[in-house]
């Protein structure tokens, strides 16, 4: 492990207070200030949040349908109607010519719970080529899933998405998670975190293990540097080099921009289908950001060390909310540990 830098008095302050936040199977020690940015999740199906009451989802259901019908040629709508669970709507089509012939079903569930719609969409390719698959699978998701409160971290396995949680533990599906945080003390700097487990599980496994080493970020940057030569970018390397985050055993690259915004990264190349080792796992940090754009703030709230140390103290609580298949002790919070302040 790199050696640790220390907070500074205001970073100790906005860690005085702490808090969990969960996206997905994975939950975050954050400040209390930190808002939670809720990105995309699968479960395996990606899930939306359509805001509105029953009137805006057969609204909704209405454009859905429009779009299928314009947007693919050959598609076709085979089921139009009431979902698995009451308050859900289900739709279940083929999105063009060639999804018929390998049977390609796709699905969009529509579930209501008060003033939300949340749409669990997607296909059924690694399923049997018949709409009880789908249907089963729908109803299996849409009997697990329940809202879930802001500050709630539940204690059991499942996925954690934006206003409501999926309780699974079959960790067979594709799984994927994504989400960031923002603090208001320090608006310009943006922490986020993606995940994908099942990513490249179409190669062999010989194959596989070849392709972990061209996916290595440190040799993709070497080998951008080689490529690149003199016009690679000038920047200010802060640190680099292997990098533990609870049991993964991933790389880091630390750098500082010329117009001085910071750029963190640290990855993970795991194993595909392995819940505990995610095939594609990464972070990132940035300053100086405005806009959704690096380098658009007009300054960087954080000096060097404070970026550095703040990085540290986030990714130190990165962890399995609960535990999985295969995760040592330690790298996931116990339900004692579970939405509380510090």
């Amino acid at each position: 492990m790199p050696e640790a830098v220390k907070l500074s008095e205001r970073l100790q302050t906005l860690f005085a207070k702490t808090k969990l936040v969960c996206f997905g199977r994975y939950a975050l020690e954050v400040p209390l200030e930190a808002q939670l940015i809720m990105g995309r999740v699968g479960v395996p199906p990606l899930v939306e949040v359509l805001g509105g009451d029953l009137e805006a989802r057969r609204l909704q259901v209405v454009r859905d349908v429009a779009e299928i019908k314009l947007g693919n040629n050959g598609a076709e709508i085979t089921y139009n109607g009431a979902g698995p669970v009451e308050e859900s709507w289900q739709l279940r089509y083929y999105d063009g010519k060639a999804a018929k012939v390998d049977g390609s079903l796709s699905f969009k569930t529509y579930l209501t719970k008060g003033v939300l719609t949340f749409i669990f969409g997607g296909s059924m390719r690694d399923e049997p080529d018949n709409e009880q698959s789908a249907a089963a699978r729908q109803a299996q998701l849409a009997n697990n899933f329940r809202l879930r409160g802001a500050a709630e971290i539940p204690n059991e396995p499942g996925f954690c998405i934006e206003h409501g949680f999926v309780a699974d533990n079959l960790y067979a599906d594709q799984e994927t998670a994504s989400a960031g945080i923002y603090l208001p003390s320090f608006p310009d700097v943006t922490f986020s975190i993606s995940s994908n487990k099942d990513a490249y599980s179409d190669y062999p496994p010989a194959d596989y293990e070849r392709l972990k080493l061209e996916l290595s970020m440190l040799a993709r940057i070497e080998q951008a540097k080689k490529d690149q030569g003199g016009s690679y970018p000038s920047r200010t390397l802060l640190r680099e080099g292997k990098r533990d985050v609870q049991h993964w055993h991933g790389e880091e690259s630390l750098i500082k921009r010329d117009d001085g915004a910071h750029d963190f990264e640290w990855a993970l190349v795991g194993r595909p289908k392995d819940v505990a080792y995610p095939a594609e796992f990464g972070v990132r940090m940035y300053s100086k950001v405005a806009h959704n754009s690096v380098g658009a703030a007009k300054s960087v709230s954080v000096s060097d060390d404070e970026a550095v140390a703040l990085w540290d103290r986030l990714l130190a609580g990165l962890k399995f909310r609960v535990k999985v298949p295969g995760a040592p002790e330690g790298s996931y919070f116990t339900p004692s540990e579970k939405a509380h302040e510090k």
